[in-house]
């Protein structure tokens, strides 16, 4: 026989119910337990006690590595459809009434990366917050009206490129002119601390704050709001329980340009005993602008190897049935899409051997079924062009040709040599002019296509949080897998085919002739390179182009040129 349970246990049960249903992101019977509960609780009160504890949980547990990133996601996709179906049951006014605060966020102007912000709006948005999400690319106008349009308690932006550093200070020095001192959160890869704690923190009358990541955002807003609802928050002291932290120290540029004697008071107020002279001071601060260019050739980079001989000169474009998704997929570096873009990391308590189970069973169950959607959906339109030009190598600088006039010069690219060890270069790798011979420059591009873009955008405005994660991940590195697909399809044109590797981790490291740069990294950093290779490959055939910050358009796409000197591997500059 049945004991009947009070009234307040049972209730306790069925938000408990309710509650581990955001937490195992289970949305089988979620419509039920919300009916359950709302018999005896109010949709406020469901999001309050229930809803957005259940995301603090999930948020705790991610932060101590209990659950990955993929996990917290779901969740927030289930307390979404949650919070969609409570709102069925409230007036606006009650709906405009549980929201925790505003938040205003934007890729600023320039970078078109977007995966970063969308995932603070994921996490913002699923707990309780309403975010205002301008999207990429966004001019200062556009901020600036959406801010006074919607008066939001804080401003996030982000970028990824390094350009729009400088973009984002611009930005902060307008708020000071329009008078805007709502706290300002900065976040994206090209930042640092030091970048955002000194410079953006000096540039900006309000509050600035490091957005490592989505969750620092989170509780930042919570405890924003919180001292907000105690009078505890002024917009240019910040928290006022707090004691305001010293400046950064200042950089020897920086104290390069005061008088000597202020240098040492600086440094004495720093605790630095060492004092400078007037002469010491402009001598270290003018250091680093008096490099002289080393143009010699490294001693280690021989010229006497056999020049290939390339199939044809000039391009050649690739797209519709000459690159197939089976053709690619071996290329896949699943253990960087695994780990790097679906963040998979290992949990706290779990053995080696499990992780690697893990991985090997589960993450591979999710990218043969990603691989299967986009056959069967179309949702990657793999395009390339590739070719070869006549070259030569005098001192730092690449001269190239044109591929039906080997005497007629289309453009040149400079490259930075390393300053100590083998004194690398890029250059070193080509057959000199004084040599008489005619060396190849192959190049390549490649891209995934705009449905790359359009399709996760379009899974992420209909609050489809996970596929939207798992698919930019793969639309990411499939656009990587081309390239690699493309760059062993040069290797073996040029008669390197019995070097090649037969498994994707030689090919990570490696393991065969002829290593692909790309414009951006260390041994070739300037991006404003990739203007003439675009140029010289006409990449508008595949409807690939690149804006003012230098960011390729569709954002899945990558260039590259290929080295086939044996002696070519990466390196820093």
């Amino acid at each position: 026989m049945g004991v009947d349970l009070p009234q307040l246990t049972m209730n306790k049960i069925v938000l408990e119910r309710l509650k581990q249903h955001i937490i195992d992101s289970e949305s089988i019977g979620l419509e039920e337990a919300l009916d359950q509960a709302l018999k005896d609780y109010s949709p406020r009160q469901i999001i309050n006690t229930c809803l957005l504890q259940a995301m603090r949980t999930v948020g705790e547990l991610y932060g101590s590595r209990e659950i990955p990133l993929p996990s917290v996601i779901k969740s927030a996709e289930t307390k979404k459809t949650a919070l969609a179906y409570l709102e069925t049951h409230m007036d606006k006014e009650e709906a405009e009434d549980i929201i925790q605060g505003k938040c205003l966020i934007a890729t600023v102007e320039g970078d078109l990366h977007d995966l970063g912000k969308n995932l603070v709006d994921i996490i913002l948005s699923s707990n309780g917050y309403k975010v205002i999400n301008l999207g990429i690319n966004q001019p200062i106008d556009n901020i600036l009206k959406a801010y006074e349009e919607h008066q939001p308690d804080c401003i996030a932006m982000s970028g990824l490129l390094i350009k729009t550093m400088a973009v984002m200070k611009e930005n902060l020095e307008i708020f000071n002119e329009k008078g805007i001192t709502v706290p300002v959160i900065l976040g994206g890869a090209a930042l640092t601390p030091k970048f955002v704690e000194k410079d953006c923190k000096n540039t900006y009358k309000g509050q600035v704050v490091y957005g490592k990541n989505a969750f620092v955002d989170w509780h930042f807003m919570d405890k924003l709001m919180a001292a907000k609802a105690e009078d505890n928050w002024d917009d240019l002291k910040g928290f006022l329980d707090e004691e305001t932290s010293p400046p950064p120290p200042l950089t020897l540029e920086e104290m390069g340009q005061m008088p000597f004697a202020e240098a040492n008071q600086y440094k004495l107020y720093m605790n630095d005993s060492f004092v400078y002279t007037e002469e010491s001071l402009a001598k270290e601060s003018s250091a680093k602008k008096s490099v002289v260019i080393d143009t010699k050739r490294s001693h280690v980079v021989t010229l006497d190897v056999e020049r290939p001989t390339p199939p044809f000169w000039g391009t050649q474009v690739l797209k519709d049935g000459d690159i197939s998704i089976e053709d690619i997929y071996p290329y896949v570096d699943v253990q960087l899409l695994y780990v790097g873009r679906w963040r998979f990391r290992k949990l706290k308590d779990q053995s080696q051997e499990d992780y690697n189970e893990f991985l090997s069973t589960k993450a591979y169950g999710i990218l043969e079924e990603w691989k299967e959607k986009v056959i069967a959906d179309d949702l990657i339109h793999p395009a390339a062009i590739y070719g070869y030009f006549p070259c030569n190598a005098e001192g730092n600088t690449v001269y190239v040709y044109d591929p039906q006039d080997h005497n007629k010069l289309l453009t040149t690219f400079e490259f930075p040599r390393q300053r100590g060890g083998k004194r690398l270069c890029i250059a070193d790798f080509y057959a000199t002019k004084e040599s008489g011979q005619i060396d190849v420059f192959p190049m390549q591009i490649v891209t995934a296509g705009e449905i790359g873009t359009t399709h996760a955008q379009k899974l992420f405005e209909a609050d489809s949080y996970l596929d939207y994660h798992y698919y930019h991940g793969v639309a990411m590195q499939m656009a990587d897998a081309i390239a690699d697909w493309l760059h062993a399809r040069i290797r073996k044109e040029l008669g390197f085919g019995a070097e090649e590797p037969d498994n994707i981790t030689d090919i990570m490291r490696q393991r065969y002739r002829g290593s692909r740069y790309s414009f951006g990294y260390p041994a070739c950093p300037n991006m404003a390179d990739q203007f003439k290779q675009m140029d010289l490959l006409d990449t508008s055939r595949i409807d690939v182009y690149m804006n003012e910050s230098e960011h390729l358009l569709p954002e899945q796409s990558t260039t590259a040129f290929v080295a086939h000197h044996p002696v070519a591997k990466y390196f820093n500059t």
